[in-house]
């Protein structure tokens, strides 16, 4: 399993802003669907809304290109850039990270519906 991690460095005011474009365009929707997305989330620091941060959960490298090559990334580039403070790749790949241990553990993940949440009993 991988872990991509986007950071988007904002406009002041852009959090709320970017919030509503990743919902009209369903940008994680989207993703959700590619084989091997196992869970997205968009998400800001408390308070400070100059960044926010995409991190996905992948069931491998393959699975994350299938996204990067998807016809449907990149819809609302230019809605994105607008909200960017300095540069901005759209095309760019999100960090990537190797998930050494994570619980519940991966294979779990992947028998859990989409937007299925477990919770600790």
């Amino acid at each position: 399993m991988i872990v991509s991690v986007l950071r988007f460095d904002l406009v002041p005011g852009g959090r709320d802003r970017l919030h509503e474009v990743f919902r009209r365009h369903r940008i994680l929707e989207t993703a959700i669907t590619v084989e091997g997305c196992w869970a997205l989330s968009l998400s800001a620091p408390e308070g400070d809304d100059s960044q926010a941060w995409v991190i996905g959960y992948w069931e491998d490298r393959d699975a994350y290109q299938r996204w990067l090559n998807h016809p449907e990334r990149g819809v609302a580039t230019e809605d994105l850039t607008a909200l960017m403070s300095g540069d901005f790749d759209p095309k760019a790949a999100a960090q990537i990270h190797e998930v050494l241990h994570s619980i519940p553990e991966s294979p779990v993940w992947a028998d859990l519906p989409v937007g299925t949440q477990r919770r600790n009993q």
